[in-house]
């Protein structure tokens, strides 16, 4: 059925064939041509013939008017139907003498940045907006929306002058991110209700989609309500404007990208030789054979390999490198050949240290040799020659959590502290969201509801936000709930396959860890929704160590104690090297911190001494941008979000300070798998029954073979060769007729 609010729109497919319709004169001059001149005379005779003629003259007249127009019906039909003309159901159309506000939405996901010529698909999409500009009415208004994960408006008030929208076109640049679909459309109704308004000669609407039809952002992954919701607003927006989708996308397009760069050693120290493994994943049909791979340390290439990677399989390779100077050094893969450039590079940002700072806070602290809640851990961390793992340890009381700044160490311990004020707290999410880690011993002093009280046990926040507890504005600080006190049942821990990387080192070793008495722990709840791992569980299944990341670092609390008053494990020749593979594990989740996706924001705290300290971003442009920090709880917050494009950001922290920290931001992979979606899928999955011009490319006016609705467009040739032969029998008989070949 068609909408009742729809106008037919006429149009023709081969406009140049109306130059012909001027033949349709040819049966009329050919008349006048014919006409004979005669010279009168009088006769007497004569007389009584034109007497009866006069009586048959306006038949005759009529009859001679009636051939010579089917034989200019004729010319006329052959014309059209050489034209191909069409009849097609259009809402919107747009008065005679209105004016139409077109919105171009350019998509500028890294898509987009695919190669398939000599040009990519974002320059050509930017070559049809110019070219829809250009061959536009004067009056008409422009608004131009780049679609990326933030959609944004780079002209958002309606542009009456080409003038005025061509350089924005020129200065357009894809983002390295996906697309969010839903939030586009909904940018794009704002956008056109406004003119309504204000541009009262505007009297119609056009929206042009340019983009590829990647199938990983034009398949929304939306609940069944968002889904509903998104698919209202695009009928909204259909009734408001015209769709066009000019598609510039291929039904097969292969495509290799680096998927994955990290250093096997959770901890580089210099003159290590580390081990740094690269991924690389083929989205398309063809193999890569001898695909060539070089990794580059710090702008300096240090490897080249070459691998062969099967179609729709992942392939990976390990290059050795060894680090010779503390301090932070850019990894870098890249896998050239392909066309799509930027999904082809990977950064990862290799901390390098010559120690690890160690602040352990004592809970319980007593005079008596291994009489404290920390003595046996302060000794099992102390540096020694059966570990690599160079360490500076700090033992302070629990003031130290208020009195003492902790931006300074690299891992923080916490045994049998009774409980922490709000405003330890504050500093606790302060010093995670800088990177640092904490790890948690129970013990006799734990009040628990306390802890769960001021650390919160809400779900997670967003990286580099502070998370609420209990609704006071406290940070969840905690990776499960503390539950009671329990006496552990006889038997042997469980240490769950020896998955998480704390534990595996013990798997195929003849370890006691396995075996440790354990008397007494506090039970562990996990939440909902939160990414906490268990690491190790007692014998009756509760988990005995739990881990997960918070903020920038790691959180891990063990539920028993550091001392020997609810467990023999610091007598056990397994704490050493459990304690070190906790401070590990911790500290290499620095590296995680790190490491963030493309639009995704940095940010931090600061100590209340870098109040006045100027914060500056050096993105990987080479750009500096100032970040304004604000002052919150005795700390300085910053935030910075332009991470649309990737590669190594600097954060820079200016005097009292003087320290700087590097981000690797790189692109999702999801975005690299090119499938094409295709407009029968589009109208199957995203906008059913919507109503839509459907183009391969722009040449000002679509022709009908490129134009595509869920009501066909009707199309007139065929009726018009009907005409033509129906024209052609009528004339033959109507010659024959009025020619009275019997009288």
């Amino acid at each position: 059925m068609v909408p009742p609010n729809t106008i037919f729109a006429f149009g023709v497919a081969n406009p140049a064939m109306l130059f012909w319709l001027a033949a349709a004169a040819m049966p009329v001059l050919i008349h006048l041509w014919s006409r004979r001149r005669y010279r009168e005379a009088p006769w007497a005779a004569m007389e009584y013939l034109l007497a009866a003629f006069r009586r048959r003259a306006r038949r005759v007249y009529m009859e001679q008017w009636l051939l010579l127009a089917i034989r200019i019906l004729v010319i006329v039909a052959v014309v059209l139907a050489a034209a191909e003309p069409y009849l097609r159901p259009t809402v919107g159309a747009r008065p005679l003498g209105g004016r139409t506000h077109r919105v171009l939405v350019l998509d500028g996901s890294y898509s987009m940045c695919y190669r398939p010529s000599d040009r990519t698909r974002f320059e050509l999409a930017k070559d049809l907006a110019r070219q829809i500009v250009q061959q536009s009415r004067q009056g008409d208004a422009f608004t131009l929306v780049l679609m990326t994960s933030s959609p944004r408006a780079v002209v958002g008030t309606p542009a009456l002058e080409p003038a005025l929208i061509l350089p924005e076109i020129d200065a357009l640049q894809p983002m390295h991110t996906g697309i969010d679909l839903p939030a586009t459309v909904a940018l794009v109704r704002r956008l056109i209700e406004a003119p309504q308004r204000e541009l009262p000669h505007i009297t119609s609407h056009e929206v042009y989609f340019l983009t590829d039809l990647c199938g990983q952002g034009w398949l929304p992954r939306l609940g069944p309500d968002a889904m509903q919701q998104f698919r209202r607003q695009t009928a909204a927006l259909a009734q408001q404007a015209r769709i066009k989708l000019i598609d510039l996308g291929q039904a097969s397009a292969d495509n290799l990208a680096v998927t994955q760069v990290r250093v096997q050693q959770p901890l580089v120290v210099p003159g290590q030789t580390a081990q740094v493994e690269v991924s690389l994943r083929n989205f398309g049909r063809r193999a890569y054979l001898g695909q060539k791979v070089a990794l580059l340390v710090n702008g300096q290439l240090v490897g080249q390999q070459a691998i062969d990677v099967p179609p729709g399989q992942t392939a990976a390779l390990v290059f050795s490198h060894r680090f010779d100077l503390p301090g932070e050094h850019i990894v870098e893969a890249r896998a050239d050949g392909d066309a799509l450039d930027v999904d082809n590079r990977r950064f990862l940002v290799v901390p390098v240290r010559n120690r690890l700072r160690v602040l352990v806070i004592e809970g319980r602290p007593s005079a008596d040799p291994f009489g404290g809640a920390a003595d046996y851990l302060a000794a099992a961390l102390a540096p020694g020659d059966s570990t690599n793992l160079p360490l500076a340890v700090k033992v302070a009381p629990e003031t130290a959590l208020s009195e003492q700044e902790l931006f300074g160490y690299d891992c923080l311990v916490v045994c049998d502290v009774a409980q922490l004020a709000p405003a330890e707290a504050q500093r606790l999410d302060a010093y995670l969201s800088f990177g640092g880690s904490v790890i948690v011993f129970m013990g006799e002093n734990v009040q628990t509801e306390r802890y769960n009280m001021v650390l919160g046990t809400e779900a997670p926040a967003p990286s580099g936000q502070s998370a609420t507890g209990d609704g006071k504005g406290l940070p969840r600080l905690l990776p499960a709930r503390l539950g009671p006190v329990l006496s552990a049942p006889q038997g042997r821990l469980d240490p769950l396959g020896f998955r998480h990387p704390i534990v595996q080192p013990f798997q195929g070793r003849q370890t006691a860890l396995l075996t440790v008495p354990v008397m007494k722990y506090v039970k562990l709840h996990l939440l909902d929704g939160s990414q906490a791992q268990v690491v190790l569980a007692a014998p009756g299944g509760d988990p005995l160590i739990v881990e997960e990341p918070i903020q920038r670092g790691r959180v891990v609390v063990v539920a028993t104690s550091a001392d020997k008053s609810w467990t023999l494990l610091p007598l056990w020749p397994s704490f050493v090297p459990l304690v070190h593979e906790m401070v590990r594990f911790c500290v290499a989740g620095e590296q995680t911190g790190r490491s963030l996706l493309v639009g995704e924001a940095l940010g931090g705290t600061l100590p209340i001494a870098a109040a006045d300290a100027a914060i500056e971003v050096k993105t990987p442009a080479g750009r500096t941008q100032p970040v304004v920090g604000h002052i919150a709880a005795d700390r300085v917050h910053w935030h910075f979000a332009d991470t649309l494009q990737s590669g190594v950001y600097t954060v820079a922290v200016g005097s009292p300070l003087q320290r700087s920290q590097s981000f690797a931001v790189n692109v999702d992979t999801a975005e690299s798998d090119l499938t094409h979606i295709g407009l029968q899928q589009l109208q199957a999955e995203v906008w059913p029954g919507v109503q839509l011009e459907y183009l391969a490319t722009w040449n000002g006016q679509p022709s009908p073979s490129a134009v595509t609705t869920p009501e066909t467009a009707w199309r007139l040739q065929l009726v018009l060769l009907y005409a033509l032969v129906c024209l052609l029998l009528a004339e033959t008989l109507f010659a024959w007729r009025f020619g009275y070949p019997n009288r």
